[in-house]
């Protein structure tokens, strides 16, 4: 453009010397002073423009294109022939960048909104970043940053790409007698604890005897009998180590498929109505987060923190703090997730006394390939890619 803006002047010019009148003359002084009146508008217009994003969706399935929205505004009265938006985004883990330009008109006072479409090939959190936003003129002689007083223009928005529905079928173990400690009784089923009452109806054929409520029975005249109550304790827990080597050209598979597998399980224990506990560390707070997870929002909330929290270098942090925390809660059966298979853990975890039942959940291992014995813990490889296939014998 800035060539044809000189082929415009130099035409203008030779209209000039060949045409008299003061036509000519006007044409080549309107063309001489132009970059001057052009320098002048977009200067003034910079100032009028804002650029964020409009709030986005917070999360999309992997796989699916999640819409976001960039708002463009523009406050003066004249029009901006093209602006110029360059949008940054990454995943937080891997930090592979990648750019989006986009270039579009804005008509004054205006506000035009542009919708992006983007994905991910892997779980985590995707940053997006306006990190340029230039006005042109109509000859991009002149390139300035929109810069309004009253806006923030390079803004971020954040989603969470996470797993799909995974189907699972798994067994899941009653641990209601293991005297776990628990101050929570569910509303919706009854069981065998007697300290607290879930009903009374009339009796019923089959009903134990034990059961009757004499005392209401002696008032209404008929046979009254208790349902007890089921406690909600926090049977299952589940400990994730997400220490996996970034310099390992599958970190981020393995990575996957870590979020895969508790995924599928906390969310499949929700849709039992058993109550259960997600433990990990979180690199970015520098402590472990302990989540007590009893439906499915919770765990869809849980499942959307964890992915925040990033990788970690560490020997097994979460559990290791896991262990070193006083006033920590003993289940009925724990489940360790890691990259990385250690020998002695499950026999530290048995001294310590945390479960009654011990599964380690060894992530990116295929049981076909290798047989692993461990004495105090089963060990179920996860093989990438896999996760429904390779837990599917497991009893939670």
């Amino acid at each position: 453009m800035l060539v044809f803006y000189f082929i415009l002047l130099a035409v203008s010019f030779l209209f000039y010397i060949l045409y008299q009148g003061v036509f000519s003359f006007y044409l080549f002084a309107f063309m001489a002073v132009m970059p001057f009146i052009l320098f002048v508008l977009t200067k003034i217009v910079s100032k009028k423009v804002s650029i964020s994003f409009a709030k986005a969706q917070e999360s999309c399935i992997k796989g699916s294109r999640i819409p976001v929205t960039i708002r463009c505004e523009n406050k003066s009265r004249i029009p901006v022939p093209n602006l110029m938006i360059e949008v940054q985004y990454f995943n937080t883990l891997d930090k592979q960048t990648e750019k989006l330009k986009i270039s579009t008109p804005l008509f004054p006072r205006d506000v035009q909104y542009l919708t992006l479409r983007l994905s991910s090939e892997h779980y985590g959190t995707i940053k997006l970043c306006l990190k340029k936003a230039k006005i042109c003129d109509m000859f991009k002689l002149f390139r300035m940053k929109a810069k309004a007083r009253d806006k923030i223009i390079c803004t971020e928005a954040f989603f969470t790409v996470v797993p799909g529905a995974i189907p699972l079928e798994n067994a899941i173990a009653n641990y209601s007698e293991m005297g776990l400690e628990t101050d929570e009784y569910s509303k919706d089923h009854k069981g065998d604890d007697p300290s607290e009452i879930f009903d009374i109806h009339e009796y019923q054929e089959g009903d134990k005897i034990n059961r009757i409520h004499w005392k209401l029975s002696a008032k209404q005249n008929t046979t009254m009998v208790k349902d007890y109550s089921l406690p909600m304790a926090s049977s299952i827990i589940m400990i994730v180590d997400m220490d996996i080597d970034r310099t390992q050209t599958e970190h981020m598979e393995l990575y996957d498929t870590a979020v895969e597998a508790v995924s599928a399980i906390s969310l499949y224990l929700s849709q039992n109505g058993m109550s259960h506990k997600l433990i990990w560390f979180d690199s970015i707070k520098n402590e472990n987060m302990c989540v007590t997870i009893k439906d499915e929002d919770g765990s869809r909330v849980a499942l959307d923190m964890l992915l925040r929290s990033g990788l970690h270098g560490g020997e097994r942090p979460a559990i290791n703090n896991y262990l070193n925390t006083v006033d920590r809660y003993k289940g009925g059966h724990l489940l360790y997730f890691s990259a990385k298979y250690d020998e002695g853990l499950t026999s530290v975890m048995n001294d310590a006394d945390l479960a009654f039942r011990y599964t380690y959940m060894l992530i990116g291992y295929a049981n076909e390939k290798k047989e692993i014995f461990d004495d105090f813990a089963d060990v179920i490889g996860v093989a990438p890619g896999a996760a429904a296939e390779s837990i599917k014998d497991l009893c939670l």
